[in-house]
């Protein structure tokens, strides 16, 4: 059984996040509300959650605010936010649950199931990759959070050179030489990266723009990249690709 906790300022959004627990999701008892901050960390302290769902605007700061004063953040926290492009890309950079106003059934029982798989896992270095992501402004994303065996490691955007799909997996290639396989498909990853300077060149092939050092035409067109390595174009993504240099 999972403890929970709603900190939401909104009545109604409470309660309809509190109904549908209760209805649908027998693994989860709520043990805990509040509707600000200081409301908020004293029902966190006092009740001990391993899952707390918390509002990003509140009266008088932000979700944010409320996780500054909590020193040891010993559960997952699923924000609950209005629809922002750019708010959403970094908690799936970081590897943080949300859920978008108003909430419905579908979405959160896909957020739960993936909880599920790493409730408590680097909550705390997840956060502190969110709030970086977050607070350096639009468009400029800067660490990936990426899940291992013992649960996740952050990469620096600039030191991923290229990610090489396999199946259902992906594998990324790092500036170090290091390569980290994960159990994620190179198409989350390549919507993920693509408006943060990636291209993908091949069906199998997802590069960083800025580690390409070379492109050649012949051999139907390949790239070399800052590590050496010399990989295929298909050739029906040469023409767009060629166009991400002019």
């Amino acid at each position: 059984m999972i403890r929970a906790v709603i900190i939401d300022d909104e009545e109604d959004a409470r309660d309809v996040l509190a109904n549908i627990l209760t209805e649908h999701f027998a693994s989860i008892k709520l043990v805990g509300q509040a509707d600000d901050i200081e409301s908020g960390v004293q029902v966190i302290q006092k009740s001990n959650p391993q899952l707390v769902f918390l509002d990003i605007k509140m009266p008088g700061g932000t979700g944010f605010d409320l996780l500054e004063r909590i020193p040891e953040k010993d559960f997952e926290v699923v924000f609950i936010t209005a629809y922002d492009t750019f708010t959403m890309k970094a908690f799936e950079f970081s590897a943080i649950g949300y859920l978008l106003k108003p909430i419905r059934v579908k979405d959160l029982k896909k957020t739960v199931e993936r909880l599920e798989k790493f409730l408590l896992k680097d909550t705390d270095k997840r956060l502190k990759v969110l709030i970086e992501n977050y607070g350096i402004g639009e468009g400029k994303i800067k660490k990936l959070v990426i899940p291992n065996i013992e649960g996740f490691e952050v990469l620096e955007i600039e030191d991923i050179i290229r990610c090489e799909g396999e199946r259902n997996y992906t594998n990324f290639v790092l500036t170090n030489g290091k390569k980290i396989l994960v159990s994620k498909t190179l198409k989350e990853y390549d919507e993920l990266l693509s408006e943060h300077g990636f291209f993908r060149i091949h069906q199998s092939s997802l590069v960083n723009l800025h580690h390409v050092k070379k492109y050649i035409k012949s051999g139907g067109g390949k790239v070399e990249m800052s590590d050496g390595t010399k990989m295929q174009v298909a050739r029906q993504r040469k023409v767009a690709f060629v166009k991400r240099f002019l």
